[in-house]
């Protein structure tokens, strides 16, 4: 009877091992899925700056696209509150979902206002173009690469993620403890 006690004590022992292992792995890669989607705020910040000089700096010249110029605001407002949202949800699939339609909507405003200024760049006092205007196009031309990595860096660690989280015998723990798949970008 004592090798009985014995052998189910150990039986649970190793099954509380593997349950404390399994949820400390969640826990370490949902971190890192937050932590590569907390990344994100301060390369779309820098980006909705830059985007709020140059369409300043255009009201003027280009008085004619002033649907493209608030189209372009409106359309970022909403991808950086989607941001937010889904910086508040731990990058859960929904929110990222919503904030890839808002990038995607902000795509068209953005281009069209690019090729806007290509075709009618506004020139100072000096007749050369406008300092700010140039680092404004530049810094916004600067964010995109960078998004770019950061989406697929976030990408990266949700697939690593969600492909944990779905493995049995692991997949039986998610529900318990309230692991939900991460969206990708």
């Amino acid at each position: 009877m004592t090798s009985h006690w014995l052998f189910q004590l150990m039986v649970l022992a190793v099954a509380l091992f593997w349950l404390v292992g399994a949820y400390n792995r969640l826990m370490r890669l949902r971190n890192a899925v937050t932590k590569a989607w907390e990344q994100f705020e301060p390369a779309l910040q820098k980006r909705s700056e830059a985007m709020a000089v140059v369409i300043e700096a255009m009201r003027t010249p280009l008085a004619d696209e002033a649907g493209t110029l608030q189209a372009l605001q409106d359309t970022d407002a909403k991808q950086r509150a989607a941001a937010a949202a889904a910086t508040l949800a731990r990058a859960r699939v929904e929110e990222v979902s919503a904030w890839v339609a808002a990038e995607a909507a902000l795509a068209s405003p953005a281009s069209r206002l690019r090729a806007l200024i290509d075709l009618h760049r506004p020139l100072g006092a000096d007749g050369l173009p406008d300092p700010a205007l140039a680092q404004a196009l530049a810094a916004w031309a600067e964010s995109e690469p960078r998004l770019a990595f950061l989406r697929q860096g976030f990408n990266d660690a949700a697939q690593v993620y969600n492909r944990a989280l779905t493995q049995w015998p692991t997949r039986l723990l998610s529900t318990s403890f309230g692991f939900r798949l991460a969206g990708r970008a």
